[in-house]
């Protein structure tokens, strides 16, 4: 069965608590999904995953949260991963006033498509009331979450 590996880097608990919002939709839609703080598993375990949604907000001058540091070195540092089996898509958490807006999430999508990996959705980049932005990516991900995991 695939799983669905919700990956949140987070500072204040904003991409945490939407993280688990997104899971939960996942769940109640059929589609099987964890929840995973960055902070708490080895960066390499990416090379076995094959779904990845990343859900992280952007910390001073468009850094990682400290939670997601770690993962952001790996995937920018190392030469020879190879993603090709992945899909992934990313929910970016910023605020328009600072000059790096959502950066760490711009990063991540970079770098995961930089080692082979197949975006499932674009990239969504929300300002600080992302309440009623993310509906529609959401429901756009889990209409082709659905198609991929049938196929």
């Amino acid at each position: 069965m695939n799983v669905i590996n919700i990956l949140f880097g987070s500072q204040s608990g904003n991409a945490q608590n939407l993280a688990h919002v997104i899971g939960e939709a996942l769940e109640n839609c059929g589609i099987s999904s964890q929840v995973i703080d960055m902070g708490e598993i080895d960066p390499e375990s990416i090379t076995e995953m094959k779904f990845v949604l990343v859900v992280t907000s952007t910390y001073g001058d468009g850094e990682p949260p400290d939670n997601a540091s770690e993962w952001m070195s790996y995937l920018k540092f190392q030469d020879k991963i190879d993603l090709s089996h992945l899909h992934y898509s990313v929910l970016s958490l910023g605020d328009s006033y600072y000059p790096h807006f959502c950066q760490c999430g711009k990063d991540f999508d970079q770098y995961l498509s930089k080692h082979g990996g197949h975006l499932l959705v674009s990239r969504l980049d929300c300002d600080l009331y992302y309440e009623e932005q993310y509906q529609v990516w959401l429901e756009a991900l889990i209409k082709v979450l659905k198609n991929k995991l049938q196929g």
